[in-house]
């Protein structure tokens, strides 16, 4: 029997128990990691661009998904070397990435943000723009009637 397999399969496990404490039950009992990788799917479009490596984790994510389901329902399959141990490290760091909050998912939302708060920020400044040109210009015609008071009054 090859060890491996039986260590990437706990590993997956704990990777799978955290993306369902994430994620929350589903009400057709969905993998943890399928619910990561689904959510991935609905983000291509940004994470594909805003994140680095976006790509390569989704297809390692999805062959890790793809070797546990080998290893849990084919027959024998235990006793077949399936996974290798660069397949456990992945599986391994990716857990810890998702910890770390440094996972596709997490960055794209802190970059999502940035954006945002960013972009709030060019608010407020063209805001405070507008606001002081018109007190300048406020202050430009009380200087120009308080000139013309005085050359009145001199006059």
């Amino acid at each position: 029997m090859d060890y491996l397999n039986y260590e990437f399969f706990d590993e997956f496990k704990a990777l799978d128990n955290l993306c369902r404490d994430i994620y929350g039950k589903t009400s057709d009992n969905k993998l943890g990691v399928t619910l990561y990788l689904e959510d991935m799917e609905q983000k291509t479009h940004l994470g594909a661009v805003k994140v680095s490596g976006w790509a390569f984790d989704y297809r390692r994510l999805k062959s890790a998904r793809n070797m546990r389901n080998e290893l849990a329902h084919s027959r024998n399959s235990m006793s077949v070397e399936i996974c290798t141990q660069e397949d456990i490290d992945f599986v391994r760091n990716f857990r810890e990435r998702i910890l770390n909050q440094t996972d596709p998912i997490a960055v794209l939302k802190k970059q999502l943000a940035q954006s945002r708060d960013s972009s709030r920020s060019r608010k407020k400044k063209k805001f405070r723009m507008s606001y002081s040109y018109a007190v300048i210009t406020a202050l430009a015609v009380c200087l120009c009637i308080t000139a013309l008071i005085v050359i009145v009054s001199f006059a």
